[in-house]
């Protein structure tokens, strides 16, 4: 027997840099303010740029870096300066945009139609869509149907067989997993690309508002043992970071809390680097009929 029950998870992004910046020779700081270096004896305009670069002049200073178990010293002209950037960019699976896909190489995914589709969208790549699906992401770089081409996939690029593969859009905050059934595994992914100039990494952490649950306060039960199994009356996720160092993410369908737990992260600088989480739904036989939702909030953190 089926019933109907739909997922609308909202994906609230907030993202803020936190830690603690790297210390240098005569900081001043209080609780509210921090001044990170003194330039005495030097004025002056010292930077110039266009619309197509910026330098920044050095004059016959010396220069470099060093550093031991407790202390870090830039040394030099103009030698604090650190322009950190961060951007931080989430979407969910829209799940009316699904073609099927047909075969694939390292940077294409041929497809049966790409109506909907534009050069700038990210998608997402499945094999075997279900609860032990393989999925990539990508950012659309030209289409010539039936032809999508990505910059890159985030992964060694997807195996296609045709046989139940599938490209959806990424894009917007609203995540829908439809008509949910205890005869399968119901999955549905949130992807994020982030360029951090932070030598240091970042993270990334999820965070729920309360359990999956309807209008009467009726949870799917978190996943317990690891696996989001048919019929179990089960809810999770797991990354496609494989690396992670403080969750199990990575390695296991892990209940998503209310405590911030790590779903991604890097130990240095990253242009455009792409993650995501699949959910997975796996409602039990007698399961309250309705719609269930949660609001899901991903948090960028870079490591200063």
């Amino acid at each position: 027997m089926q019933r109907r029950w739909s997922l609308i998870p909202l994906v609230t992004l907030l993202a803020f840099l936190a830690g603690n910046v790297p210390q240098v020779l005569a900081v001043m700081s209080s609780a509210n303010y921090s001044i990170g270096w003194d330039s005495v004896g030097v004025g002056g305009s010292d930077t110039s740029s266009s619309a197509t670069y910026k330098l920044r002049d050095n004059f016959g200073f010396v220069q470099g870096a060093s550093s031991s178990a407790s202390y870090q010293l830039n040394s030099g002209y103009r030698a604090g300066v650190y322009d950190r950037v961060a951007d931080f960019n989430v979407n969910s699976q829209l799940r009316s945009s699904a073609v099927a896909a047909t075969s694939a190489t390292a940077t294409t995914v041929t497809v049966t139609s790409t109506s909907g589709y534009s050069v700038g969208d990210y998608i997402l790549v499945i094999a075997n869509e279900g609860s032990g699906q393989i999925a990539e992401t990508g950012k659309i770089t030209s289409i010539a149907s039936p032809i999508i081409t990505v910059d890159a996939f985030n992964g060694a690029g997807p195996t296609i067989d045709g046989s139940n593969d599938l490209v959806y859009r990424l894009s917007g905050s609203t995540l829908d997993l439809g008509t949910l059934t205890t005869s399968a595994v119901t999955t549905s992914v949130i992807g994020w690309d982030v360029t951090a100039d932070v030598a240091q990494g970042y993270s990334i952490y999820v965070v729920e508002d309360h359990d999956l649950q309807n209008a009467d306060s009726v949870p799917i039960a978190d996943v317990a043992d690891g696996t989001v199994s048919v019929g179990a009356g089960e809810y999770g996720a797991i990354s496609s970071d494989t690396s992670l160092a403080s969750s199990t993410f990575d390695t296991a369908d892990t209940a998503i809390t209310s405590a911030l737990q790590q779903v991604a992260s890097r130990s240095d600088n990253s242009f455009s680097t792409r993650d995501f989480l699949t959910l997975k739904v796996a409602p039990v036989s007698g399961q309250a009929s309705g719609t269930y939702t949660q609001t899901l909030s991903l948090i960028y953190v870079g490591d200063y």
